[in-house]
């Protein structure tokens, strides 16, 4: 009997949470809070990231938002520096400094990136030679692309927002922890990051319109 009772309170609990998170989806859908599709997969050696969301917000603002580097720190989870080394035109380059976090590991990312700007429509950025200042880079390779594209919104002017990026780490996980945890916490991490960056290009948009820019 004990059992039994057991077994239904884990049903209850099971339910409780299932409802909860419907609750939460659908609050989340009522602020209109862009939906996001995140995908990670991994190749050999190599994550492959996917993710899109659409906003009723203007291309500049998006653009602007991007392409903020000195203050990605502010309002990207994970990034705790990032500064432009030099820029001749719409060619930078830029160092980031951070922490990615892979189940109960924290794993240092530094890197240098040589980006291509396009506006407001695209930015490509890859690996640059060049030690970083906290030392050399924890990737062994990357290359990572924004691609924003004029849509219609709920009949408003907005934008598609894609991003893919595949990056290779300098020192592969530990065998069980890469294979158990590694694309989840890819995942996780780049959801995280990408939600954050729509919250902050929404956070301004809402500013500007506020003060009729």
């Amino acid at each position: 009997m004990r059992q039994a009772g057991v077994r239904g309170g884990a049903r209850r609990h099971a339910l409780l949470a299932g409802a909860l998170a419907f609750g939460v989806a659908l609050a989340v859908a009522a602020q209109g809070t862009p939906p996001v599709q995140v995908d990670v997969a991994l190749d050999g050696e190599t994550y492959v990231v996917r993710a899109s969301a659409q906003l009723a917000v203007d291309q500049r603002v998006v653009w602007e938002t991007l392409t903020d580097y000195e203050r990605l720190r502010e309002f990207v989870p994970g990034v705790t520096r990032a500064r432009v080394l030099a820029r001749a035109g719409n060619e930078l380059t830029i160092e980031q400094v951070g922490v990615f976090s892979v189940f109960f590991v924290d794993l240092p990312v530094q890197v240098r990136l040589a980006v291509q700007h396009t506006p407001y429509s695209l930015v490509l950025a890859r690996m640059a030679p060049g030690p970083v200042d906290t030392g050399g880079s924890t990737l062994r390779s990357f290359t990572g692309r924004y691609g924003l594209t004029p849509i219609r919104v709920l009949d408003r002017s907005g934008v598609r927002l894609d991003y893919d990026a595949r990056f290779e780490l300098a020192q592969p996980l530990p065998p069980l922890v890469g294979s158990l945890f590694g694309v989840g916490a890819v995942r996780r991490t780049m959801r995280e990051q990408f939600e954050a960056m729509l919250r902050e290009i929404e956070r301004r948009h809402a500013y500007l319109a506020e003060r009729g820019g």
